[in-house]
């Protein structure tokens, strides 16, 4: 998800600095706002994934006819 919000912000920055019209830079600056915002919410609110399972699943049990 983040790669994601970072990869989008970058394009939007670019087209900051390449587009002309201000109406766009305007857009362009709102919505890498919005994406900051958006990622921030997840990173904040998002349960933190679990690294490794605290313990091992036990092997399977023998069936009678094996």
């Amino acid at each position: 998800m983040f790669d994601r919000a970072q990869a989008t912000l970058v394009w939007l920055a670019v087209l900051v600095f390449l587009s002309s019209e201000p109406a766009v830079r305007g857009l362009a600056v709102a919505a890498m706002l919005a994406v900051a915002l958006a990622a921030t919410a997840v990173a904040l609110l998002a349960e933190p994934a679990a690294s490794t399972p605290s313990q091992a699943a036990p092997p399977p049990a023998a069936e009678p006819g094996d």
